[in-house]
């Protein structure tokens, strides 16, 4: 496991120990659980969260968190991307149990007495007190302790303190927020909503808002060419256009919540979780500010369109908290490749019986992993590429950009084009440019996401870095509701552009060289955290 999760010990002792000290903790239980009925499914639950976890690690670049283990309905449709994420070298975590198990059924029975027992016990609780506790003597706000470690980089806080660590800030982080917290919080968003300008940029106007939240997509593969075949012709048309804003440097900001945290991002305005996902944590038990809410005092009705079930990420719950007036699921029941399709070809026939003016969000699903080869046609499958999984992403991306340049002519076609501002990003990266020119390290910049807004009754500039949180509030100047109770905590790209976006690791991208500025984009994920774990606004909207 630690090979996968690239922990190098290099000898040093403290790693040993503390590995040891995880190894030791899974094995506390088997020390009394010496009847085989209750020692070998132990034994098998503990390998299941090994396994998930390593699994976990090669999608998503991190640990599985704890609370991830109740989404069960997120399983469905997830089947190929787990298998293409296992390895024949992960029999290697299984083996010792294996080994375990046939020693124990040979010779365990005559070696397990209470006194071996309780002495074996007592021997792996003194290793982990010793080698867990020490750090925590420390200040928790100091990196002395384990807990900012593990709030500001999963993995790092990981090689240093181990799942031990790690499950104690998780559990320290469920346990909730301290008063002085919430009030720091609330005083940080008070200070933000006065310094919002309320201005409006556009003339009132009652146009459509259609939003393409595209699976996975990438900025890189647009405008690239290979071998006189372009991976995004439909894209590229876009970004040629001078009527069309194109922002091709926008830095993904989803964490454990993948596509949902962009859909917070995206109609609330706020940034995800520090572990977790605010859609199954917070779904239904949270009040937010919401797009669909702001447009609705405007008289729009809204609806969501997903491919998936309402179970999904908790898509249900969450739809009706952002104050959706429909929602439409399932609309792709077909093989997942060829989702796009379905979810277009059903989409459209709503949109055109919505009332106008309308907001209507669709989530894709064609781009999601794996990437393998499959049945959709394109020169790219012969393409000379050596990573397969790049060269399968860009057949996937060139069917997506076929299904988008579609869905577009048949808005044209029934008139809804001229009558509707629509807006076309991905909801976070996947392959990454690094993957498809051979670069094991990945850089932010190799990660951007692309925003196209078409018909935008507004101009900006569009070759600066913006953060994803920046969309929310662009919108809102978009559709004239910039007068709304809430307008998020990025900045509109109609307005003033720091140039500088940071994630959820601390790390940072763009030009931008001001330390206050880049200390407060990053303070914004402290602060989104804290709002989304008090419910803030439930007393405030």
């Amino acid at each position: 496991m630690d090979e996968v999760w690239n922990i190098l010990h290099h000898h040093y002792f403290a790693i040993w120990a503390q590995r040891a000290a995880d190894a030791m903790l899974l094995a506390l239980p088997a020390w009394f659980l010496h009847r085989k009925r209750w020692l070998f499914p132990w034994i098998v639950l503990v390998n299941l969260y090994l396994l998930s976890n390593v699994w976990y690690y090669r999608i998503y670049c991190s640990i599985m968190p704890l609370n991830s283990y109740l989404m069960v309905n997120n399983l469905r449709g997830l089947g190929p991307s787990i298998y293409a994420s296992m390895r024949a070298s992960d029999l290697w975590i299984v083996l010792p149990s294996v080994c375990f198990a046939a020693g124990y059924i040979l010779f365990g029975r005559r070696a397990s007495g209470k006194r071996l027992r309780t002495a074996g016990f007592a021997v792996s609780l003194l290793l982990i007190v010793v080698t867990v506790i020490p750090p925590y003597f420390n200040d928790p706000n100091e990196f002395k302790h384990p807990w900012p470690w593990f709030r500001n980089e999963i993995m790092l806080g990981l090689h240093k303190y181990g799942l031990i660590g790690y499950w104690s800030y998780q559990a320290a982080y469920l346990h909730g927020c301290s008063s002085e917290e919430a009030e720091y919080a609330a005083q940080f968003v008070e200070a933000a909503e006065r310094r919002a300008p309320r201005n409006p940029l556009v003339e009132d106007h009652r146009r459509n808002l259609i939003v393409v939240l595209t699976e996975s997509l990438g900025s890189w593969p647009i405008g690239l060419e290979i071998d006189g075949v372009e991976a995004t012709p439909f894209m590229n048309s876009l970004a040629k256009d001078t009527s069309v804003l194109y922002f091709p440097r926008v830095l993904p900001q989803v964490k454990d919540g993948r596509s949902s945290d962009a859909q917070l991002m995206l109609n609330a305005g706020l940034l995800p979780l520090e572990s977790g996902a605010a859609a199954s944590l917070y779904g239904c038990r949270n009040t937010y500010p919401a797009l669909p809410k702001a447009l609705a005092r405007r008289g729009y009705t809204s609806a969501s369109l997903i491919c998936d079930t309402r179970h999904y990420w908790n898509q249900e719950a969450t739809t009706k908290s952002y104050g959706f007036d429909r929602y439409h699921c399932e609309l792709s029941r077909g093989p997942m490749r060829h989702a796009d399709e379905e979810l277009y070809k059903y989409g459209f026939e709503i949109l055109k019986e919505l009332p106008q003016p309308f907001y209507a969000q669709l989530v894709t699903m064609s781009g999601h992993g794996p990437y393998t080869k499959s049945d959709l046609e394109s020169p790219l499958n012969n393409a000379d590429i050596p990573d397969e999984e790049a060269k399968y992403y860009l057949v996937t991306t060139q069917y997506v950009d076929r299904c988008m340049g579609s869905f577009i002519d048949s808005l044209k076609a029934c008139g809804l084009y001229d009558q509707s501002i629509i807006v076309i990003t991905g909801d976070h990266d996947s392959i990454t440019r690094n993957d498809y020119e051979g670069r094991k390290k990945r850089e932010l910049s190799d990660r951007y996401i692309p925003l196209f807004i078409l018909n935008a009754p507004l101009k900006a500039e569009t070759k600066n870095v913006i953060a994803q949180i920046d969309i929310y509030p662009s919108l809102l100047d978009l559709m004239h509701v910039q007068d709304y109770d809430f307008h998020g905590l990025g900045e509109s790209v109609f307005r003033h552009q720091s140039d500088c976006a940071a994630d959820h690791s601390e790390g940072w991208v763009g030009s931008c060289r001001s330390d206050s500025v880049r200390q407060y984009r990053k303070e914004l994920w402290r602060v989104s955290d804290i709002l989304l774990r008090t419910d803030y606004f439930k007393d405030r909207l």
